[in-house]
């Protein structure tokens, strides 16, 4: 219901009384458009991480399988992906995957260093970032998987073709971010167009079947690997600049949470800045949430708003209406669960640059990532120490107040 000036008024105040004379109309509409915005209705969320103990156990029992199974006796340590990969993946998943590395007896070792060596080039697959002029190409041939041939799984191959998506993404929303509100928005892709126009799945299939089962790899694959779906408007979403901005970077990942007659209804959630990048070593002696700078559970900052100004929030649900050319619902899945593993292992903000780089064992050490490490754990360990006042700083932080450059969509350059 639409407020009066009378209650504008009382709503705000004889501090709004002073200073009505030097309003202008349009503050006053700017007021009223705020005051009158009912955001969209928020439902239950669970923490940053769940399952965690169960996880942590299955992240240390994989550990322990790569010590023992190391070529060289020397103990490669798990990295940032494959840690990231243990917290989101499906527990059920994960436990059949130990099952197999445990009974395996001549090949354990080979599987063990092929799931340590694909994870980050899977998230380098769905998170393509940007490269320097000669960087080599990634992979050097791309091919279709094999996996394409077998039954029930084939997929026709067309040539990729990019034109009328944005058109056909806009014209389905009314040409408005289906999440702010806004005007003139951008066609942002839900599956990676440069994945789709280069056919470069090899790793990501890997990744899926071996930690999401071959029955959920094989649904999503059919929707990914299909030029007809990728390149049309069901794999679009419209975003105002700014939002596809952070979509594209691991900043927000939308949960979908179920399909009406009227259509699908997705979650916001922020998601955290890593601390971490992909290749980064998991040390043993320190806690793995230590590590990755998620200790506090929260989600991570609230930097958009909606047209009239009200923040959009994590928990907030919003419909995406029915159309024969609704967002897919597969691809949806899939990108609630990759985009927060690229969030843990910080697979958005290293370039190609990093996986191209010629020394592994330095990348398995960053004192960067270090020292963002120590900072984060001394602040919640004061926070914690301060008590439940503590507590409540920590999740104002986590919701965050400030935009740094590269959240406010700033190219910034290097690692």
């Amino acid at each position: 219901m639409a407020i009066t000036m009378e209650q504008l008024v009382a709503k705000l105040g004889t501090e709004f009384l002073d200073s009505i004379h030097a309003a202008t109309r349009e503050d006053l509409d700017a007021i009223r458009r705020f005051v009158n915005d009912i955001p969209p209705k928020a439902e239950p969320i669970q923490d940053y991480l769940t399952d965690l103990d169960t996880r942590r156990d299955m992240f240390n029992e994989f550990r322990a399988i790569c010590q023992e199974s190391d070529p060289y006796q020397e103990f490669y340590p798990p990295h940032a992906t494959i840690l990231a990969v243990f917290m989101v993946a499906p527990v059920s998943e994960i436990r059949v995957q130990l099952d197999v590395l445990h009974k395996m007896e001549q090949h354990r070792t080979q599987m063990v260093v092929a799931l340590l060596g694909l994870s980050p080039h899977a998230m380098r697959t769905y998170i393509p970032r940007r490269r320097s002029a000669n960087a080599p190409d990634y992979p050097p041939n791309s091919v279709p998987s094999a996996i394409l041939y077998e039954p029930g799984a084939s997929v026709t191959f067309s040539l990729v073709i990019r034109s009328g998506f944005a058109g056909q993404v806009k014209e389905r929303d009314g040409h408005t971010c289906v999440f702010s509100g806004m005007p003139d928005p951008e066609a942002a892709y839900i599956f990676p167009f440069s994945t789709s126009e280069k056919k470069v799945f090899g790793p990501l299939n890997e990744l899926l079947a071996a930690f999401w089962g071959s029955e959920k790899a094989t649904a999503w694959r059919q929707h990914f690997e299909d030029p007809g779906v990728t390149q049309s408007a069901k794999n679009g979403i419209s975003l105002n600049h700014q939002i596809h901005f952070w979509f594209d970077n691991a900043r927000l990942a939308l949960k979908p949470l179920r399909q009406t007659p009227e259509g699908i209804f997705v979650q916001w959630h922020w998601l955290k800045r890593s601390v971490l990048k992909p290749n980064v070593y998991i040390l043993q002696g320190t806690d793995i949430l230590h590590q990755a700078g998620v200790m506090d559970q929260c989600w991570g900052k609230a930097l958009a708003h909606r047209e009239s100004g009200v923040r959009i929030q994590t928990g907030q649900v919003f419909l995406l209406q029915h159309n024969e050319n609704m967002p897919s619902w597969d691809l949806l899945e899939m990108q609630w669960d990759l985009l927060r593993v690229a969030a843990l292992c910080g697979a958005a903000d290293v370039t190609d640059d990093y996986y191209n780089s010629e020394d592994p064992e330095e990348r398995g050490y960053d004192q960067a990532v270090a020292a963002k490490q120590r900072a984060l754990l001394v602040e919640f360990e004061k926070a914690m120490g301060e008590g439940t006042q503590g507590k409540t700083e920590v999740t104002d932080r986590g919701k965050g107040k400030g935009v740094d450059q590269e959240d406010a969509g700033v190219e910034v350059t290097g690692d």
